[in-house]
């Protein structure tokens, strides 16, 4: 079930009241930026984009992580997550990473300061290499929910996907993973021409012009 509180449900459910790139923008008309929708998940543009087009893949209901996800949810999630991956390769080049800052369970500590399940999917330069995120234990899996339920279990971790599909994790177990870590690292490869906190450098219209050319594309635009 959505939480009214959490801004995330609010962007898809379309309460202005708590949506942050609304509240960013207000002397914009309202408008519920969700560039595609499914009736489990919804893909709505990322405050802070590290590249144009960055966009944040949302379970519907509200939940810590994709490792929380029901099994039923993996066709869905798989039909989504390609879906999403081919409108962004068709507009702004064929390489697209994907991440995840996974919550645990329980407790307090909200990975990438936001409380509902989200995953990155970045537009990236050609022949982009992480290398080596700066982390020892990443374990290489299939890519599938049911694997990573699997691996996570109820523990906090991170999900990295290449532009090639290979798959990696790595759990937290008993390390503290900084706030916002995938967005630093991967800030740091293009460069650090990108601000990587989303907190200090939110770029609410750079998010606006994403969903601008999503609905373009759709004809969705009013």
């Amino acid at each position: 079930m959505p939480n009214p509180d959490c801004c995330l449900c609010s962007e898809i459910q379309g309460d202005a009241a708590n949506d942050l790139i609304a509240r960013m923008l207000p002397d914009q008309p309202y408008v519920r930026r969700v560039l595609f929708e499914s009736s489990s998940f919804a893909v709505v543009p990322s405050l802070g984009p590290l590249r144009n087009g960055h966009s944040l893949l949302c379970p519907k209901s509200h939940i810590r992580s994709f490792a929380q996800l029901a099994s039923g949810d993996e066709t869905d999630y798989l039909a989504m997550k390609t879906r999403l991956r081919t409108a962004l390769s068709e507009a702004y080049g064929p390489g697209v990473a994907l991440f995840e800052h996974g919550m645990a369970e329980a407790g307090d500590h909200v990975l990438c300061t936001v409380d509902h399940a989200h995953m990155h999917f970045v537009p990236v330069p050609p022949a982009f290499d992480l290398g080596d995120p700066g982390e020892t234990g990443w374990v290489v899996f299939d890519g599938s929910l049911a694997t990573l339920r699997k691996l996570a279990g109820t523990r906090e971790y991170i999900l990295y996907e290449s532009p090639e599909g290979e798959s990696r994790v790595l759990m937290a177990d008993d390390r503290v993973f900084e706030s916002q870590y995938m967005r630093r690292v991967i800030a740091d490869r293009f460069g650090n021409t990108t601000p990587w906190n989303w907190r200090e450098a939110p770029a609410p219209l750079a998010a606006h012009e994403a969903w601008r050319r999503f609905a373009r594309i759709d004809g969705a635009e009013a």
